[in-house]
């Protein structure tokens, strides 16, 4: 009943991740051939980075009124269209590509926050509980998998076309993601909130899904434990190429490769997760890979030569994926169905607020105190998490009890 109804959703996500990776890609390579400026490239990721947060809590109560199924695809129609009549735009005014380029990447970065909670709120519907953990390991395999394979389909691409050619690509992944979620029909049934307030103000969903999460002392302790790996993921993403190529003198290649293999490891990761889950509790993965991330932290403020700066970069950023498939299984024990949207959308938005945090950590400090002090820091700050936080929650989190999730 749900086989096929999982696996065209799936495939409908990896053409829509893989369509945002090729995107976020393209559009600095845009920029910077149109302007010749890196601040302005630089400008542009931020421009698209800021109306994922903002829109979060937004997105949850969309998903909640209207259904997440056509929330997804409505995202998706929206970010293929935008992407067409770019490139369009583009062609007819090349003098003004970056200001085309910026308010195409604000409206895609308020849609892709739509999906992602839309997302959230709609493998529930598609599969059963018992097989939440592997969905959840599929999904995350695949944002994985397209932030390694994204931009490298985007590299080979422009052997034979112009940046600004890719986002007919990018245009047509959007278009089938779209597409393969409509040809869905309504899955489950509409939740009777949703029915029964139908005129409900956006500021009481707001306050509600509040409400819902400090409600619940456990998904207050996940987002704790979320944001620490965040801050970690962040701080590594942003001194990644500082410390490989400025600091341990290694090449441009190098530093490439690294990303590659981090990437390998991830994808390895959640092949693994199968035999995993049958052989252990969902809490456990998740408390192995928090206390991992924890050690990578630590070996990259320690460290003092390149390879166990690489073992460290890659326990940080490459096993926190297993950590997230542990947050996205347990939360949904802890939230009821019909809030799910507007509560999971305070959740992301609390995790991820920590990555522009470590961005501007290393902008104030990175100037007076050795960026490797800031991962020794927060490795710390990570394994007092993990004794005083992490290890209490076992008691109550619900995969960490014997009927655990499996796949």
């Amino acid at each position: 009943m749900y086989g096929w109804r999982i696996w065209l959703f799936l495939g409908a996500r990896l053409f829509s991740t893989l369509g945002d990776q090729i995107l976020q890609f393209a559009v600095p390579l845009i920029v910077y051939a149109a302007t010749g400026s890196v601040s302005l490239s630089g400008l542009a990721f931020m421009i698209e980075w800021l109306p994922r947060l903002v829109s979060l809590p937004f997105a949850g109560v969309l998903s909640d009124r209207f259904g997440g199924r056509r929330i997804y695809a409505a995202s998706d129609s929206v970010r293929a269209v935008a992407c067409f009549g770019a490139v369009l735009a583009v062609l007819h005014w090349p003098g003004h590509t970056f200001a085309l380029t910026a308010v195409l990447m604000a409206l895609c970065a308020f849609c892709y926050a739509q999906s992602f909670i839309a997302l959230e709120t709609t493998v529930p519907e598609l599969v059963p509980e018992a097989d939440l953990a592997k969905a959840q390991s599929l999904l995350q395999m695949i944002n994985n998998g397209s932030s390694v394979f994204g931009p490298a389909l985007g590299g080979a691409l422009l052997f034979w076309a112009a940046p600004t050619q890719l986002l007919w690509v990018v245009g047509a992944m959007f278009a089938v993601s779209a597409c393969s979620v409509v040809t869905l029909k309504e899955l489950g049934t509409p939740s009777a909130k949703r029915a029964r307030d139908p005129e409900r103000s956006v500021a009481r969903e707001l306050r509600a899904g509040v409400r819902g999460l400090v409600a619940a002392p456990v998904l207050l302790s996940l987002v704790g434990l979320g944001m620490v790996v965040n801050l970690m993921v962040g701080l590594a993403m942003t001194t990644g190429a500082a410390l490989s190529v400025g600091h341990f003198k290694v090449g441009n290649s190098a530093f490439a490769s690294l990303q590659m293999t981090v990437g390998a490891l991830s994808l390895v990761t959640f092949f693994l997760m199968p035999w995993l889950t049958r052989r252990f509790s969902v809490y456990r993965i998740g408390a192995a890979s928090f206390a991992a991330s924890a050690f990578g932290g630590l070996l990259i403020g320690l460290g003092g030569s390149f390879p166990v700066y690489v073992a460290g970069y890659g326990l940080c950023i490459g096993l926190c994926g297993l950590f997230n498939v542990f947050i996205r299984v347990e939360r949904l024990h802890w939230i009821a169905p019909e809030e799910r949207g507007r509560v999971i959308s305070f959740i992301v938005l609390l995790n991820q607020s920590t990555m522009p945090v470590a961005g501007l950590l290393v902008a104030v400090t990175g100037g007076a105190l050795p960026v490797q002090w800031l991962f020794l820091a927060t490795g710390i700050v990570a394994c007092a998490t993990y004794v005083f936080v992490f290890r209490p929650l076992r008691s109550k989190v619900v995969t960490a009890q014997s009927a655990a999730v499996r796949a």
